[in-house]
């Protein structure tokens, strides 16, 4: 998870922000709610891993996941 030094220093628009990658706000509430504010915070974490988060389902890992792969496609780390 991002420290919350890393938060202050990341600008608004950043596209790793979940704000700005394209995911719902159903979703981004969900997320929001387990302190997960980041895309990359999900690259080391497998499909099982982010189910066990508290509030989280499939149609969240869904939207995280079609939000890396579009990350990835557009040439972004």
């Amino acid at each position: 998870m991002t420290s919350e030094s890393e938060f202050v220093a990341m600008p608004e628009d950043h596209p790793d922000r979940l704000e700005n990658c394209g995911i719902s706000k159903y979703s981004l509430s969900r997320l929001r709610s387990t302190y997960l504010t980041f895309l990359s915070d999900f690259d080391d974490k497998t499909d099982a891993d982010i189910l066990r988060e508290p509030n989280l389902n499939r149609r969240v890992l869904t939207e995280i996941r079609e939000a890396q792969a579009r990350r990835k496609q557009s040439g972004r780390s």
